[in-house]
């Protein structure tokens, strides 16, 4: 798998695979893609995984997969998302977008914006500002509004299916503990958000009941929104598998306030939840806050887990992924206590 990844990464770093010129060619290694900036456009193809809960494993999926990622996301960023492409390799071995040859991948095209506008980076310089924050809560409670909902999404809201997700986690980290978390901080999240799911029963139910589990965008983090001067944009929504965006609507704000306490900034965090509080009229959000945002640092950091183990990695990157895979684990250690 290594090998084939290695080969495209290889070939679409000359500025020769490319139709339109390009800057200087960054690319980015995520757990389960690889993103490609060349100065006016990205292209996002994804890794021949199969991670259970994933399926990237033959070309036809991962094409299916840029295919549907280009449809969902272009309802919350049509200005983005410019369709899919074909990555080809011509019988003198070179590869290019859209070029003569074999079909060796697909990937999502999409106009690229300045990187230094992306939200988590932003927070990094300090430039983010309460404004930012509530024009953030308006758009993603207005995304709510009109999400899908129906009675397989909100199936993804029942009991059954919360508690399959968190044992898939659990599961999914074995093999990473003492070396990235430690045991006794897994066996006591574990501990905990089995008991809170045991207490709360009822209002998980009700939750259902009242349609608040929707098709969100299932991966609403500031690494996945521009904050330009024209507007903000949420971008790279969860299309793989339908039980990730299928979420309660509580579960998708509390991807972007533990993402905000993980930048260090507890004061948006708390901004962001009050503003989306104030215009969803949510009573049920600070029973469920800490519950959803342990969740997410727990996807977070085995997500990171997932990309450490990628050789293409450089050491400064493994470095980096190991390092904030501990960070959310401790993150979600402090939410496990607060339940």
């Amino acid at each position: 798998m290594s090998e084939i990844i290695s080969e495209i990464i290889t070939g679409l770093e000359k500025p020769s695979a490319y139709t339109h010129s390009t800057d200087s060619i960054q690319r980015i290694i995520t757990g389960v893609s690889v993103v490609f900036l060349t100065g006016s456009v990205a292209y996002k193809f994804n890794k021949p995984l199969n991670l259970g809960f994933l399926d990237f494993s033959t070309l036809e999926k991962r094409k299916n997969q840029c295919e549907k990622e280009f449809h969902y996301n272009s309802r919350l960023s049509p200005d983005l998302y410019q369709g899919v492409v074909a990555i080809t390799k011509d019988r003198q071995g070179n590869i290019s977008v859209n070029g003569s040859g074999e079909v060796i991948e697909y990937a999502v095209k999409m106009k690229q914006l300045d990187p230094t506008l992306i939200m988590a980076e932003l927070l990094i310089k300090n430039k983010v500002s309460s404004q930012h924050l509530q024009e953030l809560a308006q758009k993603i409670f207005d995304f709510h509004q009109k999400a899908l909902s129906n009675d397989e999404i909100s199936s993804f809201g029942n009991l059954e299916n919360i508690q399959f997700n968190w044992d898939e986690n659990f599961q999914q980290t074995k093999k990473y503990q003492q070396a990235i978390i430690k045991s006794e901080d897994v066996e006591f999240i574990q501990e905990k958000i089995n008991n809170f799911i045991k207490q709360n029963q009822a209002l998980f139910e009700q939750r259902v009941k009242l349609g608040k589990v929707k098709h969100c965008h299932g991966d609403f983090h500031s690494a996945n929104v521009f904050l330009t001067p024209q507007g903000s944009y949420i971008f790279d929504g969860i299309v793989f598998n339908q039980r990730f965006p299928c979420s309660d609507v509580i579960a998708e704000i509390a991807f972007m306030a533990m993402d905000l306490d993980f930048h260090g900034r507890k004061d948006f965090s708390n901004l962001f939840i009050k503003g989306y509080q104030q215009i969803s009229n949510d009573k049920d959000i600070p029973a469920l806050l800490d519950f959803y945002k342990c969740y997410r640092a727990y996807i977070r950091a085995k997500i990171n887990c997932f990309t450490s183990d990628d050789t293409n990695l450089t050491a400064k990157e493994k470095e980096k992924t190991i390092h904030d895979a501990t960070k959310y684990f401790q993150l979600a250690r402090n939410y496990a206590e607060l339940l």
